[in-house]
Protein backbone atom coordinates (compact mmCIF):
# COMPACT_ATOMS: atom_id res chain seq x y z
CA UNK A 1 0.00 0.00 0.00
CA UNK A 2 0.98 3.36 -1.05
CA UNK A 3 0.28 6.86 0.39
CA UNK A 4 1.41 10.31 -0.27
CA UNK A 5 1.79 12.76 2.19
CA UNK A 6 2.22 16.75 1.40
CA UNK A 7 3.16 18.99 3.56
CA UNK A 8 0.95 21.10 5.84
CA UNK A 9 1.49 24.72 4.48
CA UNK A 10 0.87 23.44 0.77
CA UNK A 11 -2.19 21.76 2.24
CA UNK A 12 -2.92 25.34 3.80
CA UNK A 13 -3.07 27.30 0.70
CA UNK A 14 -4.50 24.82 -1.06
CA UNK A 15 -2.22 24.40 -4.09
CA UNK A 16 0.73 22.69 -5.31
CA UNK A 17 3.83 24.21 -5.55
CA UNK A 18 6.65 22.95 -8.25
CA UNK A 19 10.04 23.53 -6.43
CA UNK A 20 9.08 22.08 -3.16
CA UNK A 21 9.69 19.13 -1.68
CA UNK A 22 7.20 16.63 -1.12
CA UNK A 23 7.33 13.37 0.63
CA UNK A 24 5.62 10.03 -0.75
CA UNK A 25 5.35 7.09 1.18
CA UNK A 26 5.85 3.52 0.26
CA UNK A 27 5.07 0.65 2.48
CA UNK A 28 5.80 -2.91 1.87
CA UNK A 29 4.96 -5.57 4.20
CA UNK A 30 6.94 -9.18 4.84
CA UNK A 31 7.19 -12.35 6.73
CA UNK A 32 10.73 -13.15 7.50
CA UNK A 33 12.41 -15.38 10.19
CA UNK A 34 15.54 -14.97 12.32
CA UNK A 35 17.12 -15.30 15.80
CA UNK A 36 19.67 -12.60 17.52
CA UNK A 37 23.05 -14.53 18.03
CA UNK A 38 24.49 -14.15 20.98
CA UNK A 39 21.52 -12.55 23.06
CA UNK A 40 20.36 -13.92 26.46
CA UNK A 41 16.44 -13.77 25.80
CA UNK A 42 14.10 -14.99 23.92
CA UNK A 43 15.38 -13.73 20.50
CA UNK A 44 17.93 -16.17 20.48
CA UNK A 45 15.41 -18.00 19.31
CA UNK A 46 14.61 -18.73 15.36
CA UNK A 47 11.15 -17.13 15.41
CA UNK A 48 9.25 -15.23 12.62
CA UNK A 49 8.04 -11.54 12.56
CA UNK A 50 5.25 -9.52 9.98
CA UNK A 51 7.57 -7.12 8.61
CA UNK A 52 6.19 -3.57 7.93
CA UNK A 53 8.87 -1.31 5.47
CA UNK A 54 7.78 2.25 5.18
CA UNK A 55 10.21 4.39 2.87
CA UNK A 56 9.77 8.15 2.23
CA UNK A 57 10.69 9.01 -0.52
CA UNK A 58 11.54 13.14 -1.29
CA UNK A 59 11.35 14.87 -4.72
CA UNK A 60 9.87 18.19 -6.05
CA UNK A 61 6.57 17.32 -8.01
CA UNK A 62 7.18 16.84 -11.60
CA UNK A 63 5.01 19.46 -13.95
CA UNK A 64 4.25 17.04 -16.63
CA UNK A 65 3.07 14.23 -13.93
CA UNK A 66 2.11 15.98 -10.89
CA UNK A 67 4.02 13.64 -8.86
CA UNK A 68 7.03 13.81 -6.79
CA UNK A 69 7.20 9.74 -6.90
CA UNK A 70 5.32 7.75 -9.21
CA UNK A 71 3.52 5.47 -6.87
CA UNK A 72 3.83 2.00 -8.78
CA UNK A 73 7.39 3.01 -9.18
CA UNK A 74 8.50 3.45 -5.91
CA UNK A 75 6.45 -0.04 -5.28
CA UNK A 76 8.38 -2.14 -7.54
CA UNK A 77 11.48 -0.52 -6.87
CA UNK A 78 11.34 -1.43 -3.30
CA UNK A 79 9.69 -4.90 -3.33
CA UNK A 80 12.80 -5.77 -6.14
CA UNK A 81 14.76 -5.69 -2.96
CA UNK A 82 12.20 -6.71 -0.17
CA UNK A 83 11.12 -9.90 -2.08
CA UNK A 84 14.49 -11.33 -1.26
CA UNK A 85 13.24 -10.90 2.71
CA UNK A 86 10.08 -12.11 2.02
CA UNK A 87 9.64 -15.40 3.59
CA UNK A 88 12.65 -15.60 4.29
CA UNK A 89 15.16 -16.67 6.42
CA UNK A 90 17.59 -13.63 8.20
CA UNK A 91 21.29 -15.37 9.60
CA UNK A 92 23.63 -13.09 11.38
CA UNK A 93 27.49 -14.07 9.93
CA UNK A 94 29.00 -16.68 11.37
CA UNK A 95 25.93 -18.33 12.75
CA UNK A 96 26.31 -22.00 13.66
CA UNK A 97 22.66 -22.68 12.32
CA UNK A 98 23.12 -21.39 8.76
CA UNK A 99 24.61 -24.46 7.53
CA UNK A 100 22.39 -26.78 9.35
CA UNK A 101 19.39 -25.17 7.64
CA UNK A 102 21.64 -24.91 4.49
CA UNK A 103 22.23 -28.94 4.45
CA UNK A 104 18.78 -29.98 5.70
CA UNK A 105 17.61 -27.68 2.90
CA UNK A 106 19.93 -29.25 0.19
CA UNK A 107 18.80 -32.59 1.46
CA UNK A 108 15.18 -32.15 1.69
CA UNK A 109 14.65 -30.22 -1.54
CA UNK A 110 13.56 -27.55 -0.07
CA UNK A 111 14.11 -24.37 -2.43
CA UNK A 112 12.85 -21.80 -4.01
CA UNK A 113 11.55 -23.80 -6.97
CA UNK A 114 11.37 -21.21 -10.23
CA UNK A 115 8.06 -23.27 -11.49
CA UNK A 116 6.28 -22.27 -8.51
CA UNK A 117 8.40 -18.98 -7.46
CA UNK A 118 9.48 -15.49 -8.49
CA UNK A 119 13.28 -16.22 -8.82
CA UNK A 120 15.36 -14.37 -7.08
CA UNK A 121 18.91 -12.22 -8.23
CA UNK A 122 21.52 -13.43 -5.70
CA UNK A 123 22.54 -10.08 -3.07
CA UNK A 124 26.24 -9.46 -2.90
CA UNK A 125 26.41 -6.28 -0.72
CA UNK A 126 29.35 -5.49 1.79
CA UNK A 127 26.33 -5.75 4.71
CA UNK A 128 24.28 -8.22 3.13
CA UNK A 129 24.39 -11.00 0.90
CA UNK A 130 22.17 -13.97 -0.17
CA UNK A 131 21.08 -17.65 -1.06
CA UNK A 132 18.41 -17.16 -3.56
CA UNK A 133 17.42 -20.68 -3.96
CA UNK A 134 16.63 -20.94 -0.60
CA UNK A 135 15.45 -17.75 0.26
CA UNK A 136 18.13 -17.53 2.95
CA UNK A 137 19.78 -13.55 3.74
CA UNK A 138 22.96 -13.24 5.81
CA UNK A 139 23.59 -10.26 7.60
CA UNK A 140 27.00 -8.88 8.68
CA UNK A 141 24.86 -7.00 11.58
CA UNK A 142 22.12 -9.16 13.92
CA UNK A 143 18.85 -8.33 12.17
CA UNK A 144 17.67 -5.68 14.52
CA UNK A 145 15.09 -3.32 13.57
CA UNK A 146 17.82 -0.64 13.34
CA UNK A 147 20.26 -2.54 11.45
CA UNK A 148 17.60 -3.33 9.06
CA UNK A 149 16.82 0.22 8.05
CA UNK A 150 20.62 0.45 7.45
CA UNK A 151 20.64 -2.15 5.33
CA UNK A 152 17.48 -1.76 3.21
CA UNK A 153 18.77 2.09 2.99
CA UNK A 154 22.21 1.04 1.73
CA UNK A 155 20.46 -1.53 -0.99
CA UNK A 156 17.67 0.67 -2.39
CA UNK A 157 19.51 4.21 -2.13
CA UNK A 158 20.22 4.28 -5.84
CA UNK A 159 16.98 2.95 -7.28
CA UNK A 160 15.31 6.11 -5.12
CA UNK A 161 15.49 9.02 -3.29
CA UNK A 162 15.34 8.14 0.21
CA UNK A 163 14.51 10.60 2.89
CA UNK A 164 13.73 8.31 5.96
CA UNK A 165 13.25 4.72 6.52
CA UNK A 166 11.27 3.19 8.97
CA UNK A 167 11.44 -0.70 9.68
CA UNK A 168 8.92 -2.08 12.11
CA UNK A 169 8.70 -5.94 13.40
CA UNK A 170 5.69 -6.04 15.51
CA UNK A 171 3.61 -3.53 16.99
CA UNK A 172 5.91 -3.18 19.93
CA UNK A 173 9.04 -2.62 17.88
CA UNK A 174 10.09 -0.31 15.16
CA UNK A 175 13.01 2.18 14.19
CA UNK A 176 13.53 5.02 11.63
CA UNK A 177 16.65 6.86 10.53
CA UNK A 178 16.96 9.48 8.92
CA UNK A 179 18.82 9.73 5.51
CA UNK A 180 18.72 13.44 4.15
Amino acid sequence: MMRMSIHSKTLARGILTMNELYTSIVKLEFQYAHRFMNWPREAKHLHGHSGLLEIELEDEVDPVTGFAHACKEGFKKGWEVVDHFHHATLFQEGDPLLDAVLAVYKKEGINNDPENCIPLKKIDHALAWSYPEYRIVVTKKVSTCENLCELFYELLKDKMPIKKITMRSSSLNAASKCFK
